[in-house]
């Protein structure tokens, strides 16, 4: 998984149905050392998964608890637990995505886009004039 990789299928963004999480996350780079571990130089694709992991899980075990749980299970049945996980763990944030997105609710976005300009416009006026004092030039 990789934020800046220019093909899509190398991250997972919220809109993602759990259909494409779980593709993604079957086709993710591992390697084909046998059992899981958490050793980010030596086992990256596997280390990556497992923070992917600790970042959604519920119990907010630390990737070292999750390797060790989960030691024994192959790559595929590993993969299909991270996939697992980050689709729970994407759940109310894709909710609430979808919630907000609903065209019925432009008005609304819309709203908070222009308040959240006006205060924007308004911080940024206040700095320019202390800049302003502090360089000599006064009020335009």
């Amino acid at each position: 998984m990789s934020k800046s990789h220019v093909e899509p299928r190398s991250r997972i963004v919220l809109n993602d149905s759990s259909e494409d999480i779980q593709m993604k996350i079957r086709a993710a780079l591992t390697d084909s050392v046998g059992g899981i571990s958490y050793s980010p130089t030596q086992r990256p694709g596997v280390s990556n998964l497992l923070t992917l992991m600790a970042c959604m899980d519920e119990q907010a075990r630390s990737e070292e608890q999750i390797a060790t749980e989960s030691q024994a299970l192959s790559m595929r049945a590993f993969k299909e637990e991270v996939a697992a996980t980050i689709i729970r763990g994407l759940r109310n944030i894709k909710a609430k995505y979808d919630y907000y997105i609903d065209p019925t609710r432009e008005k609304y976005l819309l709203d908070v886009a222009a308040s959240g300009n006006r205060k924007a416009r308004l911080m940024a006026e206040e700095t320019m004039a202390r800049v302003r004092d502090v360089v000599g030039t006064g009020p335009l």
